[in-house]
């Protein structure tokens, strides 16, 4: 009767009216009230009641239901202490008390018989204190406490659950070193502490759990280097001070699917056969260490790597011109295994593996199988040069692509117009010059940056996606124009220019013409002189003409005055 939003007060009499039942689930639904019934009910052995809106949890429920072997309460609405009746339920075998306010000390979930209890689950909740000192699981396999407030160290006497498989802690506040002990656990195949405030090394006795497929110690305090580790599938170590050289050991075959070594302080060359080494690798992120030399042609052979972050490293010389041949191989991996016997409705099928990967300028979490289809390479912040391979084009499954922050030349490729699932590409701050290639715009969710490059010409302007870039895409390239830019892409100014400069030439033109009219009079009059000066006959010849001139004009004069007083 699950996944039916049924509502009302939770069907008592279900169980009441039903002596034989021995299975009940009625998991995400509506209900409300309390859980058991009010009588004796010896046949029930599972019930699922998540995900529901129950709130109210009878303490005598290790009498009303005594052969529960199964529980599952998690998602609901429970607060308080931790009920101390499912302490004494000898049958019970599974408990799941996950996503709900419980508040207590931790130590109060281990009071009591626990010596059948298989799985437990209390993640999600506001347990806090530290875990008792004398605490005995002999039962248990699946020990799962994530999200919560557990300080204090990690016991040693948990390393006398011999057979336990999986032990989250993970988002806790645990303290001190990881125990030596640990090998005592023969059977571990998921270890989570991711989140805490563990110190000191990793132990080489991790190497000793040959069961181990799924380790996640990143975030925490962790230092010095990784001198031994097992065949794991799962890798996860970032963010601790973590170094020495590249960690996981190098034989052929083996079978590690993800790696992440982020913002730790590794150091030295990338392994030469890297591609060899682990043939099976998915994903590779090893961004923010301290890695120098050249990008290793081998990595062309992993055929199923499509996740690769070798950013904010000291990386220098050119990409292997084979790299379009990385990541060839399109078959699904499982990154939401199960490991061990867990029942069917028991909330874990495995820790599903989750990655972080930086695109379009944001930092994104990927969580269980969606990272079969995030796809990404980001080589920014090294010290790469020469230009980008026109063969990038043929890797079609890229979804964010960075080389921001390098030495890169050349051109644009324009075969990057062939990655149609592209929606990040970021090309700044290299050397790269030309034009944008106008076939970007084909690509309909593409999310690009060019700026502090050398490029030239018009942008792609308004066409296709590049329609709502800004002027941070493309700025410190002094010779692009064109929308959202400034800068136009012609020469014609515009009218208001046009009357300016006008109103400019009008006044260099009166002053010209001014200055050339009064040098050629200087020049004619004294040339004038000077010619009469030195030629006498042109002298008396002028002076007589003026002269004559002069006579000529007097009587004319005299003649014209004298009509106007007849007149009068």
């Amino acid at each position: 009767m699950s996944n039916n939003n049924l509502s009302g007060n939770f069907p008592s009499w279900l169980i009441e009216n039903n002596v034989n039942l021995s299975h009940l689930v009625l998991g995400s639904n509506s209900f409300e009230g309390p859980l058991p019934p009010s009588k004796v009910h010896t046949s029930l052995q599972w019930l699922d009641a998540s995900s529901n809106r129950l709130s109210i949890l009878p303490v005598d429920i290790n009498t009303t239901l005594p052969n529960l072997s199964y529980i599952s309460l998690s998602g609901n609405s429970y607060m308080g202490n931790f009920p101390s009746s499912f302490s004494y339920m000898n049958s019970l075998q599974y408990l799941d008390l996950s996503y709900n306010n419980f508040l207590d000390d931790i130590a109060a979930a281990f009071v009591g018989n626990m010596s059948n209890i298989i799985g437990l689950k209390l993640s999600g909740n506001h347990f806090y204190g530290s875990f008792s000192p004398n605490i005995l699981l002999p039962a248990i396999k699946h020990l799962l406490l994530s999200d919560n407030e557990i300080a204090g160290k990690i016991p040693e006497k948990l390393c006398g659950s011999l057979i336990l498989m999986t032990f989250d802690a993970s988002n806790n506040k645990l303290t001190g070193p990881l125990p030596t002990c640990i090998s005592a656990l023969s059977e571990l195949a998921i270890l989570n502490l991711r989140g805490n405030s563990l110190a000191g090394s990793i132990p080489s006795e991790v190497c000793d759990l040959q069961k181990l497929v799924f380790l996640d110690v990143s975030k925490n305090n962790l230092s010095g280097p990784v001198h031994c580790l097992p065949d794991l599938r799962y890798l996860h170590m970032s963010r601790n001070r973590l170094n020495g050289t590249f960690p996981i050991p190098l034989y052929l075959g083996n079978n590690i699917y993800t790696m992440d070594l982020q913002e730790n302080q590794f150091s030295g060359v990338l392994p030469k056969l890297i591609g060899k080494s682990f043939p099976k690798l998915k994903v590779l992120l090893l961004k923010g260490n301290m890695f120098e030399g050249t990008v290793p042609n081998d990595i062309c052979s992993l055929k199923y790597l499509r996740l690769l972050d070798l950013s904010h490293n000291r990386l220098s010389g050119q990409l292997p011109l084979c790299l379009n041949i990385m990541g060839s191989d399109d078959s699904l991996f499982d990154f939401q295994p199960g490991f061990g016997t867990f029942p069917v409705l028991f909330n874990v099928i495995g820790l599903p593996d989750q990655e972080e990967f930086m695109t379009k300028g944001r930092q994104d979490k990927y969580r269980g199988n969606i990272l079969n289809y995030m796809t990404g390479l980001d080589f920014s912040s090294n010290q790469l040069k020469g230009s980008i391979h026109e063969s990038i084009g043929g890797m079609k499954w890229l979804r964010a692509l960075n080389f921001s922050e390098n030495k890169f030349d050349g051109s644009i490729p324009q075969s990057l117009s062939n990655l149609s699932d592209l929606e990040s590409l970021d090309l700044s701050h290299n050397n790269l010059a030309g034009q944008i290639p106008s076939e970007l715009v084909a690509l309909q969710s593409l999310a690009v940056s060019v700026a502090c490059n050398n490029l030239s010409g018009p942008t792609p302007g308004t066409k296709g996606q590049f329609i709502t870039f800004d002027l941070s895409s493309y700025e410190g390239n002094p010779y692009l124009c064109g929308p959202p830019l400034k800068k136009s892409c012609f020469a014609t100014p515009s009218i208001p220019e046009l009357e300016e400069n006008g109103e400019q030439d009008d006044k260099v033109g009166h002053i010209i013409l001014f200055g050339c009219s009064a040098m050629f009079y200087m020049v004619g009059f004294w040339t004038s002189l000077g010619v009469l000066y030195f030629k006498t006959s042109w002298r008396r010849s002028w002076f007589s003409v003026v002269d004559r001139f002069g006579d000529c004009v007097l009587v004319k004069f005299f003649v014209f005055t004298k009509n106007i007083r007849s007149t009068n």
